[in-house]
């Protein structure tokens, strides 16, 4: 039965076109039918110029088809690398940059000891960036995809596989302004302070210092007012100062402690007035009394003195007393 199957299939060939017959033939080594196409060449050396020649005639399609044949079929060889490398190229030509960055992973996930692990690094993180700036992932051959997800797959890719080469604290830094953009300032700021906890001697440690303060300054004008947020924004802002007094963004934390001050003061003063509404004058003078003495530069300070003059003499026992009432005679 088995000769008669393979009988048939010889039928079958030769009695096709001419392109059918060449283009499967018997390997007596693999036991089996291949398409000579789809093989790769008897070395890698072969395999890879064969690839290249397709590169250099920018047959992109054909040229990925061929250089992916390396990684599987001459999985230990150098060239497989290099092939994994021009295959990211290839993928770049065709602007399609999610399946470039792929590649890049791949190498060097695979082949971390290649020499071009750091040429792969430095595309793998401009694609990031083009991803974070706005850049869309392909969806069947279309630009269609927001590619921030992307890009924060690709910094932390980075991250992880050079800690501390020449990419390592910018992509963790490049992580805390994706995540700070997207409103996520927890993770803002776990990103920042890994710069300064794993990269110290980096020129972007104060920058990250700068935004630490920064986005727990935007986190406090999350939809309710966050003391909590605001507190820390106010000591990394101080601290920042004392820290790097030359630095061109000093002024900027001393205008942002300002205005976080005058915050904190107008959040006091309500309660005062809270009070004052209700009549409890003594807790009433107790917040206009700390608004004016901790933020005497505020103008919720001069509101609350003002205040204070005109509470002078009153106390709660006033309310609490009951009108006399004078019965004619």
């Amino acid at each position: 039965m088995q000769r008669v199957f393979i009988l048939l299939l010889v039928l079958c060939f030769a009695m096709g076109d001419g392109v059918s017959h060449a283009a499967w033939i018997w390997s007596p080594d693999l036991g089996k039918w291949i398409n000579p196409k789809k093989s790769a060449k008897d070395t890698p050396e072969e395999q890879y110029a064969w690839a290249l020649d397709f590169y250099n005639k920018k047959d992109w399609d054909r040229a990925i088809e061929e250089f992916q044949k390396l990684p599987e079929v001459f999985p230990n060889s150098r060239l497989s690398a290099e092939a994994m490398y021009t295959m990211g190229l290839c993928w770049e030509e065709k602007r399609d940059l999610s399946k470039a960055a792929d590649a890049y992973q791949k190498l060097v996930d695979r082949y971390p000891y290649s020499d071009r692990i750091k040429d792969a690094m430095k595309r793998e993180f401009e694609i990031a960036d083009d991803f974070a700036s706005g850049g869309k992932v392909k969806l069947l051959g279309v630009p269609a995809l927001p590619g921030q997800q992307k890009a924060v797959e690709l910094y932390k890719h980075i991250v992880k596989n050079a800690p501390y080469g020449t990419f390592g604290d910018q992509a963790q830094f490049k992580l805390g302004e994706l995540y700070a953009s997207q409103g996520e300032y927890a993770e803002a700021q776990k990103a920042y302070q890994a710069v300064i906890d794993e990269h110290p001697g980096s020129d972007l440690v104060p920058k990250a210092r700068y935004q630490i303060a920064y986005v727990s300054m935007q986190a406090s004008k999350q939809a309710q007012y966050n003391e909590q947020y605001a507190e820390r924004a106010l000591e990394e802002f101080q601290s920042f100062k004392e820290s790097f007094p030359a630095s061109s963004q000093s002024v900027e934390a001393e205008e942002a402690i300002k205005a976080l001050r005058a915050k904190k003061a107008d959040t006091q003063l309500g309660v005062a007035e809270f009070y004052d509404r209700q009549k409890k004058w003594e807790s009433a003078k107790v917040y206009y009394q700390e608004v004016a003495s901790k933020y005497p530069e505020t103008q919720a300070a001069a509101k609350a003195n003002k205040r204070l003059d005109s509470l002078r003499g009153k106390d709660d026992s006033l309310k609490s007393k009951p009108k006399r009432r004078i019965w004619p005679f």
